[in-house]
């Protein structure tokens, strides 16, 4: 969520949120007004978007050039991505439908793959199974279960941790799953979770919270099965070891929102961040 950069940049940390800081600042790969989420494609490139743009952006990490891979019809602007078949994305637009972006064909198409009329405001997106992502409503405070073939939804998770909360009414942010956890972070509570489900994406135990002093955006897994998570307004990306929670910074980005990691032989160990002025990489020690 990029605009929190411009709400809460003077927002001090709490208590015992203080980290450590492990690497310099990222470097600029491309200057893009307002990344929101970004996802890499197998052949290298950067997918970007925007909250208040149609555009899906392709960003070059080599030649450092970015331009508007495909404009969305139908999408007020997009948020949350990611990979649902080789080449083809799911992607948030407008804050209650979900798309197709299709790259495999001479040209990419995007197509609505229906739009869930009782969310309120879809965010994060994590891919469940072949068939299946899970969306974070951060207006309502749930998780839909969406299956991208038959464009049925349910909800299957709702929990305290995830309601909404602030002046702006915005609650669990980013969300990815793996071997059968969802993690999250609740962005305007400054925390951090994690919880069990089975097979249908539905609870199978209690929620454990990694933390409750620093901000968190978007996330994502490394090479090296640890957690990266995107803190926005404190400007930069912090690494977890899932098996201990603690946060520590490995990069600098200013209003950074979301990350992902090169899937080429060169960049396996680079994460791309999305921030207030583009996309950003840095490369992480494993």
């Amino acid at each position: 969520m990029l605009q929190l950069a411009t709400f809460l940049g003077g927002i001090a940390f709490a208590a015992g949120a203080a980290i450590e800081l492990r690497q310099a600042a990222a470097v600029q790969v491309a200057k893009i007004s307002s990344v929101e989420n970004v996802a890499v494609r197998s052949n290298g490139q950067i997918l970007a978007t925007n909250m208040n743009s149609p555009n899906l952006y392709a960003v070059d990490p080599v030649t450092k050039t970015s331009s508007t891979a495909i404009s969305v019809t139908g999408a007020s602007g997009l948020s949350g991505i990611g990979e649902i078949a080789p080449d083809v994305f799911a992607v948030i637009g407008g804050g209650k439908s979900i798309y197709k972006v299709d790259f495999t064909g001479a040209k990419p198409t995007s197509s609505l793959i229906k739009t869930i009329s009782a969310a309120n405001n879809l965010n994060g997106l994590a891919i469940f199974d072949n068939t299946t992502i899970l969306v974070a409503d951060a207006g309502k405070g749930n998780v839909y279960r969406f299956n991208v073939v038959t464009g049925e939804s349910s909800v299957v998770l709702s929990d305290p941790t995830m309601a909404p909360s602030g002046s702006i009414p915005f609650g669990i942010d980013g969300i990815k799953y793996s071997n059968g956890t969802v993690w999250y972070t609740n962005i305007f509570k400054n925390s951090f979770h994690k919880i069990p489900v089975d097979a249908t994406g539905k609870a199978t135990g209690a929620v454990t919270t990694l933390w409750t002093n620093l901000m968190g955006d978007d996330l994502c897994f490394g090479p090296n099965g640890k957690l990266y998570v995107a803190t926005n307004s404190k400007n930069s990306i912090v690494e977890v070891d899932p098996a201990v929670g603690k946060a520590n910074a490995v990069a600098t980005v200013t209003g950074s929102t979301s990350c992902a990691f090169g899937r080429t032989e060169k960049d396996k160990n680079v994460i791309y961040v999305g921030g207030g002025q583009g996309v950003y990489s840095a490369t992480i020690a494993v």
